[in-house]
């Protein structure tokens, strides 16, 4: 009896110590979890979790510790232990089937990738990590998934998939109802902007970012690193490189109190690079050296390669030619060329130049073929066939060296028509995030009318039938409304990036022609080929002057699209304003050979409250193109007067007048008439499109109508009271 007793006191305190035992088990994963959400120190969490994975676990746990402890050793940099916890995870689930940590260990793959810069094989993993998220219905990983993948996409240059990636990324970071996740998706969005090369609308998407994120995100500090660092992107890409500086600055500052260490290595390297563009090259080796440091602590091979090709460019820069050709040989060497593609071919086309710096002809062209041999955007190809033919000039074969310039000049009027296409992507990106912005408000309205109608069921119980009718039949005619109003923005959608792509053809073909005139007029006389210099220079400046005006009236429509285009508005009396208009045209009428007359019947005391030099250019401008314009001999008629609180403007000439069909079509950009009105005379095709958007600012308008002398009338009208 008394040996029972004995064994069952043993069997309950060891059944007792086996539950203490369960319970510190229990206790040291959950702190560990508490850790983990609590943003401990990531170097501590590592340590905690592998110490964890040492104990008895269930599978459920043990997935999770493996994949938190690979997140922080990829954050830290630590690639060859993410590697080694991934393989862990990937055959615990050989197992445990688990379709949520199949996601995980996907994506995390694919993060690792992106980070050792293999884009391709990125793709791969963030696939089926999309795929395990859609099985279970995880709208948080599923949005981040899709959002590493467009980024993957983006690197690897397929811009169209990438839009539609970020696209779904922000449809299921909505469906997830996780502010944090939308604006990441919405900051990946920026980041496609600046590589599509419109900076001005990823920067003014940043800028709303970082506010909002200050004001309304429970740690802002969390995210201040990458939106810094996406800032700096986009004011490099304005050539605003101080701006750039200091956001780098910042990013980097964040990313070391966050210990992101491989991300501080980019921002170092980032830093270095704004500041070889300010020319500031002193204070470049410092940053690198630091870079370099992190990476190689990191063990990061790619990364080490990249800060040593920035040494070599920071050498070239500063015409060390010798030097910089030297260490651009070492990087080359060990840069995978199929793996590492853009990074090779920047520095081998850098390596070219280096040895044209050091007269090293023959070598140069041999590494400027190779790059031409290979796949490469067409930026790559116009710099490299740019840099080969003055390698072959320099070699002293000319011959090859214009054949070379001549494929330049057509890649590059392709290059304007492709980054026409790609921006127009960009529009279209931006047109469906405003569509969004739309649909999200109509949510939001119908959602305070059906409680309102709640309230009235409660109130009004016998009417519930009616007003139910009354909501279906409201649904049915927004629907109808939202249907109706979705198919008119996507024709204009359509229609803009046409106009887009067509404006954009136009100026590249507006462009190439006195490009050409002007390169083989400057070759004619570098190799004395031609009779006359003096009569070749004049056709120079002929064209440069051409080329001058058609930059000017570009540059004035596209402040004026961005709303840059500003009034100086003042008070000026209409009489002597208008006998001044007359007077400057009819010095030119007469001048060109053309009979001018006169209509003005204006008050000497009348006002007007307007930009008397921006209107002035709009009168000088129509005039020119009547002088141009009007066969001789020939009639010009300027008519002014007051209609019911209106100036009223209005130049005539006489023949050749302009088709019914195209009267409505001349203030468009680029426009051509037929043949009688064409540019023939060296005008840019953009005045009228200029003066309309002069007059559509100061609340006026312009048209065009045949004219009774047989030609055109304009006529414009401006309020006299500032509207």
């Amino acid at each position: 009896m008394h040996q029972l007793f004995i064994i069952f006191l043993i069997t309950v305190l060891s059944v007792s110590y086996q539950s203490k035992a369960n319970t510190l088990e229990i206790s040291e994963f959950d702190r560990f979890v508490q850790n983990v959400e609590q943003q401990k120190k990531k170097t501590d969490l590592v340590i905690q979790g592998e110490a964890l994975l040492a104990e008895r676990l269930t599978d459920n746990q043990r997935a999770y510790v493996l994949h938190k402890v690979a997140l922080m050793n990829n954050k830290l940099g630590k690639f060859d232990e993410v590697e080694r916890d991934l393989d862990k995870l990937e055959t615990l689930l050989k197992d445990y089937d688990s379709n949520e940590y199949r996601g995980k260990l996907y994506i995390t793959r694919g993060d690792l990738a992106i980070n050792l810069g293999q884009f391709n094989s990125a793709q791969g993993h963030f696939k089926k990590a999309i795929i395990m998220f859609e099985l279970t219905n995880d709208y948080r990983m599923l949005s981040h998934a899709l959002r590493f993948y467009s980024f993957a996409l983006r690197s690897s240059g397929q811009i169209s998939e990438a839009l539609i990636a970020v696209g779904k990324a922000k449809d299921a970071a909505k469906l997830a109802k996780n502010t944090p996740v939308t604006m990441a998706a919405y900051n990946a969005e920026a980041g496609i902007y600046n590589y599509l090369k419109l900076p001005e609308k990823a920067l003014k998407l940043q800028l709303e970012f970082l506010a909002y994120v200050t004001a309304e995100a429970e740690d802002p500090s969390t995210w201040y690193a990458q939106l810094h660092y996406g800032i700096g992107d986009s004011y490099a890409q304005l050539k605003e490189h101080e701006k750039s500086l200091n956001a780098y600055k910042k990013a980097y500052q964040y990313d070391i109190a966050a210990e992101m260490v491989n991300y501080a290595g980019h921002d170092l390297v980032q830093i270095s690079r704004q500041l070889m563009a300010l020319k500031r090259y002193d204070e470049v080796p410092s940053y690198l050296q630091q870079a370099l440091d992190l990476f190689t602590q990191l063990n990061n091979t790619r990364n080490i390669t990249w800060v040593k090709g920035n040494q070599a460019e920071l050498q070239l820069l500063q015409q060390q030619y010798a030097t910089a050709a030297t260490l651009f040989k070492g990087v080359i060497d060990s840069l995978d060329a199929v793996e590492n593609k853009t990074l090779h071919q920047d520095f081998s086309f850098l390596y070219a130049k280096a040895l044209l710096g050091k007269k090293d002809y023959q070598q140069a062209v041999e590494i400027l073929e190779n790059i031409q041999a290979t796949e490469s955007s067409h930026e790559v190809q116009m710099m490299t066939l740019n840099l080969l033919s003055q390698a072959y000039s320099e070699l002293g074969k000319f011959a090859d060296a214009f054949a070379l310039k001549q494929r330049t000049y057509t890649m590059l009027e392709e290059q304007l028509i492709q980054d026409a296409k790609s921006k127009a992507l960009g529009y279209a990106a931006q047109t469906q995030y405003q569509t969004t912005k739309i649909e999200l408000a109509e949510i939001k309205n119908q959602q305070a009318i059906n409680k309102i109608k709640n309230q009235q069921y409660l109130l009004i119980s016998g009417t519930i039938a009616l007003l139910l009718m009354i909501g279906m039949v409201t649904t049915y005619i927004l629907y109808r409304q939202k249907k109706k109003m979705s198919q008119q923005e996507a024709l204009v959608l359509n229609n803009s990036i046409q106009l887009k792509e067509q404006l954009l053809a136009d100026v590249s073909h507006e462009l190439r022609t006195p490009l050409t005139v002007l390169k083989l007029n400057i070759e004619s006389l570098e190799h004395n080929l031609v009779e006359n210099p003096d009569a070749t220079y004049k056709i120079l400046h002929q064209r440069l002057d051409s080329l001058n005006q058609l930059i000017t009236d570009i540059y004035e429509l596209a402040q004026s699209d961005c709303g840059g285009l500003a009034l100086q508005i003042k008070e000026h009396n209409i009489y002597e304003l208008v006998n001044s208009f007359t007077n400057d045209i009819a010095a030119l009428a007469t001048t060109a050979g053309l009979q001018f007359t006169q209509q003005v019947n204006i008050d000497e005391e009348r006002t007007i409250e307007l930009d008397s030099y921006r209107l002035n250019q709009v009168i000088h401008n129509l005039a020119r193109n009547t002088v141009n314009y009007t066969d001789l001999p020939g009639n010009v008629l300027f008519a002014a007067q007051i209609d019911n609180n209106y100036l009223k403007l209005s130049l005539s000439d006489s023949s050749p007048g302009v088709a019914e069909t195209d009267l409505g079509n001349i203030f468009d950009r680029l426009y051509r008439c037929d043949k009688s009105r064409s540019r023939d005379l060296g005008g840019s095709g953009l005045g009228l499109a200029i003066s309309q958007k002069i007059i559509s600012l100061h609340g006026g308008t312009i048209n065009a109508q045949a004219s009774e002398l047989g030609g055109l009338t304009i006529t414009i009208l401006l309020p006299l009271k500032n509207n």
